[in-house]
Order: structure tokens, then sequence, then C-alpha cells
């Protein structure tokens, strides 16, 4: 540790730690406060820009909040990703109802992967401004479905269907892990970049006080907003059910783009809330749709998420009840009293009830009814009795593919009629959004069972990341063949594969080799520039633009800390499939890495730093001094500059020493200062031991031992309105430096900087 003659060692913010300072030194009174004071706006939320959460997250700006919490966008200052951090107010952070609904939706959903629900990091703590829990999440840029009806109103049915689809996914998803969201509504729909079809489920168990006057309750009853909760969930019943329900309204409130008016008062809630809500306005299958989620009683509603969605794979028509032979019901005939007879013709006499001579008379009537067309299930009234019959194939097949770089699904094979083959289509090209679905279908009899073509469209959705692929079911076998562009996703695409299999019973086989591109060096730059801790980072190998598979890579550049070759490599195995990677990687400290990125990139043209002793002769080319020596430090650049002159000294302990000018050597006016020979100024700012003095200020080298940097600048205007503290934080000259970007970077100044390094 640095001794320092006076009393400025003993400050709270202590000294450099790599080499000392030799001078007759004074207590600065302006140093004497290193903790400033915080006054935090409450209106603006509880945390500002700049905030640093438990050393890794720094807030960037707050993006909701509500009564309880606040969502603020920070960055990971490790790996450079953004994240959403939810956190809870200082107030509630010692209630445990609050504390236990955070955990659970932290615990919870940690273990869910869809990628319908937002994915969830860690629960932390951190004592700023008092202290507060908070949630990180992933980070979902695009605006919530409430803001969508707001902007727009009544939103389209195709584009609910999509959302309907998304939310299925996402809560069969935290079903399975028995988690119930328990407050869906259009606030808690995030749709990524304004996409209806990667709408994305958030906040589970969680009390917000959003939009429409929304009221919502949290204790050990009822959690959720009166416009969209069930009615057993104000009973504080909750179960998948009640989910859908709250989804089923969601829907409704997003077609007709006005809020549901469910009363006032409790009661009146109670009541509104005992009914179905009507929605016959609602056309096609979101109306059907709706209508099955909004059942008041649990029991008529769809019975989980699974069943909703095969609802929609269906194509949202539910099978009609088998008839009974009581019940014949007839083609529409301006005889509506001869239709009715029609529907209950007693049996004949010696005949079972509802025998075939009834079904002759019937079809005499119907014949006659129909003009003399109809008899014995033939003609134009035939598909209204029978099902359409079509030639009988076996086996029955189906082939769905779609080539390399190529835009198009084509579909072949059976299906059993064109409402089915359309359907069909229309749940693909729902599912291959951005590509256009071509078919030459077959209508034919003898699918093996009447959900063939329901479980191809699930089967073939586990294609989807595959380069290319072929999809092909004979009867009941399933292949999928492909391509895909790593291990990992052959593996990913194998057991989504296998797992779609085992819900609806059928033999599959899959071919899926792995054809890796070409890997870009261009590209493994770009992603290794999110991860900069001080300097710039570099991967070379291979040719030079492309790395082949026995290939090594290696990466150089500067790093602020040991631990960050560790993220390095974290994020390049990942993407370097197995090759070799050298690091050849200088480790600086993070003070120096701050200041050195606030440099202007680029060779410092005509101005030079120079090392060399004050003990003895020679200059110090590899800018290395021992302990026990006394660095000396001048900067030469032309003698015919005007204007200001700086030199400052950053330490690895988070100091910076403005060597010139200073409190004891404030001109630093040029050309005024230094001393000029064959055209060359020459500026000393650390001298020689045995000339130290308040003025002159100098070093003597002792442990610990590091790396530091001077800096020095030859500015046409000042950088800074005054004086700056001799000594001060670097997180204080970072904010002063700020405000001299435009000086340093504006192609006049002279700017120059260099490591200093010391060992034993």
């Amino acid at each position: 540790m640095a001794e320092l003659q006076g009393q400025m060692g003993k400050t709270c913010c202590g000294m450099c730690k790599i080499v000392a300072i030799i001078l007759v030194a004074h207590y600065y009174p302006e140093q004497s406060k290193c903790v400033k004071d915080v006054s935090v706006n409450q209106d603006d939320g509880i945390l500002k820009a700049g905030d640093l959460l438990n050393n890794t997250y720094e807030i960037e700006q707050l993006v909701g909040q509500g009564g309880t919490g606040e969502v603020y966008l920070a960055k990971n200052i490790v790996s450079g990703r953004k994240f959403a951090i939810k956190i809870l107010k200082q107030e509630f952070a010692n209630n445990e109802t609050f504390i236990n609904l955070m955990r659970r939706e932290s615990d919870v959903l940690h273990e869910v992967r869809n990628d319908a629900v937002v994915r969830y990091n860690e629960l932390l703590r951190s004592e700023l401004h008092g202290g507060f829990v908070f949630l990180v999440m992933e980070y979902i840029k695009g605006p919530q479905l409430a803001e969508i009806i707001k902007e727009r109103g009544s939103i389209d049915e195709a584009s609910l269907l999509m959302v309907a689809k998304r939310m299925g996914q996402g809560l069969k998803a935290a079903h399975d892990k028995k988690a119930f969201h328990r407050d869906m509504s259009p606030d808690n729909i995030i749709l990524p970049n304004g996409d209806m079809s990667k709408a994305k489920l958030i906040d589970f168990g969680i009390a917000r006080d959003l939009n429409e006057n929304a009221q919502t309750v949290v204790g050990g009853g009822f959690a959720g907003k009166y416009q969209y909760a069930s009615p057993e969930q104000l009973d504080g019943n909750v179960d998948a059910r009640s989910d859908l329900y709250s989804l089923g309204m969601t829907l409704l409130r997003a077609y007709r783009g006005q809020p549901i008016e469910v009363g006032s008062s409790l009661m009146e809630i109670a009541k509104s809330k005992s009914v179905r809500p009507d929605t016959r306005d609602v056309p096609g299958k979101l109306g059907q749709l709706i209508t099955r989620l909004v059942e008041p009683r649990p029991e008529d509603r769809f019975q989980s998420a699974d069943e909703m969605l095969a609802f929609l794979a269906a194509g949202g028509i539910a099978a009609a009840p088998l008839m009974d032979e009581a019940t014949i019901i007839a083609p529409q005939t301006k005889n509506r009293q001869a239709a009715q007879i029609i529907t209950s013709l007693p049996p004949e006499p010696g005949t079972k009830s509802g025998g075939g001579g009834k079904w002759f008379l019937v079809l005499l009537l119907l014949a006659g009814l129909g003009g003399g067309g109809w008899y014995f299930g033939l003609g134009p009234g035939k598909d209204q009795i029978f099902a359409p019959e079509y030639a009988r194939q076996s086996p029955y097949v189906i082939e769905i593919k779609s080539a390399e770089n190529s835009n198009l699904v084509m579909v072949s094979g059976h299906v059993g009629g064109p409402e089915i083959g359309a359907s069909l289509i229309e749940e693909l090209q729902q599912e291959f959004a951005g590509f256009v679905v071509e078919s030459t279908l077959e209508n034919a009899s003898g699918a093996p069972n009447e959900r063939w073509e329901r479980i191809a469209a699930a089967m073939v959705r586990s294609a989807l990341p595959l380069n290319s692929w072929r999809f092909g079911m004979i009867n009941e076998d399933a292949t999928l063949s492909g391509e895909a562009s790593s291990k990992s996703v052959a593996t990913a695409v194998r057991e989504s594969f296998d797992a779609a299999a085992a819900l609806v019973d059928i033999t599959v086989s899959t071919e899926i080799t792995v054809t890796e591109p070409p890997l870009v060096l261009g590209v493994l730059n770009d992603e290794l520039n999110a991860f900069q801790s001080c300097g710039p980072l570099r991967v070379t190998g291979g040719d030079g633009v492309v790395v082949g598979i026995g290939d090594r890579l290696t990466v150089s550049g500067i790093i602020a800390r040991q631990s960050d070759v560790e993220v390095i490599d974290l994020v390049l195995q990942e993407l370097v499939g197995g090759r070799g990677i050298d690091y050849n990687l200088a480790v600086l400290n993070a003070p120096v890495c701050m200041i050195e990125s606030m440099l202007p990139s680029g060779p410092s043209d005509g101005i030079e730093i120079v090392y060399s002793y004050g003990t003895k002769a020679g200059l110090v080319d590899d800018g290395v001094y021992h302990s026990g020596e006394n660095p000396v430090i001048d900067v030469r650049f032309p003698a015919n500059r005007v204007g200001f002159f700086y030199g400052f000294y950053i330490d690895a302990e988070g100091q910076v020493f403005h060597l010139m000018p200073h409190k004891d050597r404030p001109n630093n006016v040029l050309p005024g200062i230094g001393v000029e020979q064959d055209g060359i100024r020459s500026v000393r700012l650390a001298f020689p031991e045995d000339e130290a003095t308040t003025e002159r200020l100098g070093f003597r080298v002792i442990e610990p031992y590091g790396t530091s940097m001077i800096v020095a600048v030859v500015s046409d205007i000042p950088l800074f309105d005054g004086l700056r503290p001799r000594a001060e934080s670097v997180e204080a000259f970072r904010d002063a430096m700020a405000g001299a970007q435009d000086v340093l970077g504006d192609g006049r100044s002279l700017v120059a900087s260099r490591y200093l390094v010391t060992e034993q």
C-alpha cells in the first residue's frame, strides 16, 4: 500500500495502490464526501438510469409500473444482454403475502419452458434505496395486447385466433407444472414487435392495477381482475379452467374493442358472472371458441388447454352428436309441417324402435320433398343424410415437406374431404408463418381413424427448426427426415417428435442429419462485440473469412477481469461446433477499462507519452517498472500547437489523479508551458523523486502491483469548466469526460494513452 506524506492518504476514497505519490500534500475537503446523497423522484420510479443492482444489472429505463411493483429495462454488464427487472416496492418488501407470490412466480415459472411464456431467471434482493426484492426475466420488446386494443379498437378474428393458440400453448405448459395464472387479461399478454403469432404470457400470480380501473385483490381468496375473472375465482377456487375462462373474456374484450361491463358492486359482479356473456356478435371459429370458454359452470367449458388446442386444430367445429333413430334432420323445405312430421314418425308395428321400415318411409318422403330426385340416398340431397363417399385408399398416406432455402411447404396425399383438407391447409399456414403452403390433396375414404389429418398437422410442427425436411405418414406409421444446423437442434426435434407421437399413440421414426453451415468469422465477431468489457475483441482463424471443422480459433483483445474469459468461452462454445479456442487476452482492470472506452479509437499521431527513470538513465520501452523505481513521464507533441494541455493518471483501485492541471499547478495553456526543442514541445507530468514538490508530482513503485494508465490530451478549447480535484473517483471522472466527448472526438484534439505496469 502506498504511503502518502501529509493527510491525503487518510481520505475515505483511498489512495492509488500501484505507485506512491511523493509530495507534501494537504487534506482536501472536497474529497471528504465520497458517497453522494441520492434523491429519488418517486413519480418516475424507485430506480433511475445507471443504478446497478447486485453489481450485475444496470438500469436503463422504467417501462411500466403499478401499485405494488415496477418493471425496468436493464442490461447485464457482464454479458451485455437485456433483461426485464420486476421489483416489488419497498413498502411491500417485508409483506410475506407479496413475497410469497413473487417467490411462487419465480420458482414455478423457472421450470416452465415454452416460447409462449416469458422466461424467468432468478429472484434476488437488493439493498439499494432502502431494500426491495426483484425478478430477473426475459426482456420482450413489444406492446401489450391492451395497448393494441386501445390503439386499434376491435381486433380481427384471424389475429385473435393466433393469440388464442399461443395462449393455449403457454397455459398448457404452465398447467402441466401446476401453475395457474389467476390474472389472465389483455395487459398480461405481450406481442413481440407487435406480432400476434408470437404472443407471450407474463405476470403469473402477481397483483397489478393498471388498465380499465381494474380491481386486483391479493390474499387467500381472489387474485385477478373482475372483468376477466371466472365465477369460481371470486370464491378463491382456481384451476386450469379458470384461466381458460379469463382467456375467453380477454378474447371477447379484444374482438369488441370495448370494456366488458360487469357492474360496480360485488353483488352486481357476482350476478353478471352467473350467466354466460352474449357472444352472438362474434363470428365463425372465434365465436365458437369464446362461447365454450366463457361458460359460467367450469364443467361446461373446455376442461384443459389441451382440449382447447385440439378444438382449434380440428377447425373449431365440434363434432355433432350422433342422431338416434327417432330424430332425422331433413333438408330445409317450404313445407315446415311435413318436415316436422318426418322427425317424429313412430316405428312400424312389429319392428324395433327406429327400424329399417321407418328409414324406408323417411327416404320416400324425403324423395317427394326433393322433387323426385331423392331416392335411396342418391341425388343432390345425398350428403345431407350420409357422409360423402370417396374411393377407398389403402394404404392411406400423406406427405408434407419443405426444401432448404425455400419458402414453400408442399402437401400431398389423402384427406377425408374438401372441408377437412381446407382445415389442414389453414392449420399448416398458421403453423408455418412466412411460408406458402401448396397442396395436391386427394379426397379419399379409408383413413385409419377420424383424427388422422389432425394428427398429421400436430406431428409436422416438430419439423419447424430444421433447414429442410420431409414428413410422411402411412396409415399410423410416421417418419420425419431432414437436415439440422447442429446436434442440439437435431436432438430437440427428435424429442419433440417422439413426445408428440406418444400423445397420439402412433409409431414414428426419424432420420435427421446434421449439416453445420460454414463458421463465418464476421458473425462470431459481431456476437463477441456484445461481451466487450474493456476494449475491442477479435476472433481469428481459418482463411480469415470462414473456419473449417478442424481449425482452431484465437480470441485476442483486452478484458477488464479474468472472469470475462469464462463468459466469452461460454458464449463461443455454443457457436463454434466443437472447434478449439485459444485465448490471447490482456487482463486490465475495470477503472482503466472504463476510461479507455471513452477515448477516441485509432492511432494517436502527433502526440507521444515517454517513460524514463528518475534514478538512472534510459527509456522504458515496454512500460514496465519494478519495485523501488521512480517513473518519470513526459508528453511530446508539435511545438506550434496552441490551446490547453491535460495529463491524467488512472489507477487500478478506481482513483484518478490530475497530474496537470491541478490546484498547485493550474497553468495548462499552450504555448506557455513545457520545454521546446527542434519543433517539439515536451511537458513533464511526473518528476524524479528528488525534484518532487506539491506542484511537481513524483512516483515511486511499491506493492500491490498491476496495470494503470496515463492519458494526455492537447485540445483547442478546455475539456472541463474549471479545475478538477487533484484526486477523484473514476466514476466522477467518467461523468466529467462524458461532457468532453465532443472535444475529444472533433478530429483536432491530440489524445494519447499508455499503460503503466508495475512488478516486483
